[in-house]
């Protein structure tokens, strides 16, 4: 009896894991390593730049399809990693393994990236030319914000802890 609740445990246990890394961390983005690769304008930026009706459709649209087309890359990233760890937790293991179960990583994380950067440009092409300019003046733009995972630098457009230094 105390095997079927353990597998039972086990089993929800995956099942939850798996659905909240498959909806990723609250807000547009997905993240790592403690943060929040926010990949496009986040919810409250449309406040900000009172965006049209239509144009939030697109944007939840473009988001969509971000999250649709970024899910197996998220999902081998989070197997890779938990492969990873076990790696280095393995006494027999050898360091060649290792470094190139890393560069496995790394080379999900540089897909992921350049995943991100495409998505930003789909949103930066809703906007008009005044919402972009203000998303400079606001303080948004690329920014390290809270989030879970574990992984690289995280970057991407979303509310920052305020007003960038203007750059004379």
């Amino acid at each position: 009896m105390k095997k079927l609740y353990g597998v039972m445990v086990v089993v929800i246990f995956v099942a939850f894991a798996t659905t909240v890394f498959a909806f990723g961390p609250k807000g547009s983005g997905f993240g790592y390593r403690g943060h929040t690769m926010a990949a496009g304008f986040g919810p409250g930026m449309y406040a900000n730049l009172n965006l049209a009706q239509e144009q939030q459709d697109k944007m939840w649209q473009a988001k969509e399809k971000f999250r649709n087309e970024t899910s197996a890359t998220r999902y081998e990233l989070f197997k890779k990693r938990a492969e990873l760890r076990n790696l280095i937790a393995d006494p027999n293991a050898n360091e060649a393994t290792i470094l190139a179960k890393e560069k496995e990583l790394n080379a999900l994380r540089q897909t992921l990236h350049e995943k991100a950067v495409q998505y930003k440009l789909a949103q930066r092409k809703i906007l008009t030319p005044e919402q972009i300019k203000k998303i400079g003046e606001t303080g948004y733009g690329y920014k390290m914000g809270r989030g879970r995972g574990a992984g690289a630098d995280c970057y991407g457009f979303g509310a920052g802890l305020g007003a960038r230094p203007q750059v004379q």
